[in-house]
């Protein structure tokens, strides 16, 4: 936990809005840090004392993926789906910053909101800084937003003495590949080097072995990629979208194609066929 005193992030003139019966927006939050701490406490929940952050991994990524298969099809969830597995999501957070205070240095979710709020705040001039009208010409161009956050990491990476060498670093190597690709194409055209990123591909592809391995398909598949980048759309969540909502559609049209003779049969044991 760090002792020292932080100063209090400024707020967004409807932050301190109190919801319907007075309780300020964001107070279920702090109870919810409340039964994080009751869960680990040495008379809480026995599962919960043996976790350690490899151990909470899994869950870390089996949440995020039931979060994102209710964004990708929300018309076969329930009301409220989303909600709840993102409060499932939060579970995981929560729980790795309560892990966090028994380590050494120890840290806490008040450094997790610390570390977002200064990052917030530093990407975010146009909204945060002391001359928020001055810091872009045009505040609806998110072009210039964009740009504008990719120069604070920049300056970010550079005040701490290092810099990316090159479009692939810093991407996390599980990381699906199409949204790996829209990553560096992003990269790649942001610094108007996108040619010089296909011409690579292209000689990759071309090599000897390219059919070892798929290279031509895969250099397909990299062209969409730029194609949708372009757009601002992410491949991997639209690929991902048009599977989870084909397979609710090929439900929906089997349930709707059965015969309701045969299906008698199945639930009626005294029925024979």
């Amino acid at each position: 936990m760090n002792p020292s005193p932080q100063p209090a992030a400024p707020e967004p003139a409807d932050a301190a809005v109190p919801e319907e019966g007075g309780q300020r927006r964001g107070a279920a939050l702090l109870r919810a840090v409340e039964v994080m701490e009751a869960l680990r406490a040495s008379d809480g929940d026995a599962w919960t004392h043996q976790q350690t952050h490899a151990s909470l991994a899994r869950y870390l990524l089996e949440e995020t993926h039931e979060v994102l298969e209710v964004i990708d099809d929300p018309d076969s969830h329930g009301p409220g789906a989303l909600a709840d597995e993102l409060g499932d999501l939060l579970f995981q957070i929560l729980f790795h910053a309560r892990v966090g205070q028994e380590q050494e240095p120890a840290w806490d979710v008040d450094d997790v909101a610390r570390a977002f709020v200064a990052k917030m705040e530093r990407r975010n001039p146009h909204v945060f800084g002391a001359a928020r009208e001055e810091a872009l010409d045009d505040p609806d161009d998110v072009d210039q937003i964009i740009a504008q956050w990719h120069a604070v990491k920049a300056a970010e990476r550079a005040a701490h003495g290092g810099r990316r060498k090159g479009w692939f670093d810093g991407i996390p190597a599980q990381l699906p590949a199409l949204q790996s690709a829209a990553k560096v194409v992003h990269r790649a055209r942001s610094e108007g080097r996108l040619d010089e990123l296909l011409e690579a591909a292209d000689a990759v592809s071309a090599a000897p072995d390219a059919a070892d391995w798929g290279g031509d398909h895969a250099r397909a598949l990299l062209d969409l990629v730029v194609v949708a980048e372009s757009r601002d759309d992410d491949p991997e969540s639209a690929l991902r979208a048009l599977l989870a909502r084909s397979r609710s559609h090929l439900a929906a049209r089997a349930d709707s194609e059965k015969d309701p003779a045969e299906e008698s049969s199945v639930t009626d044991p005294g029925r024979t066929a």
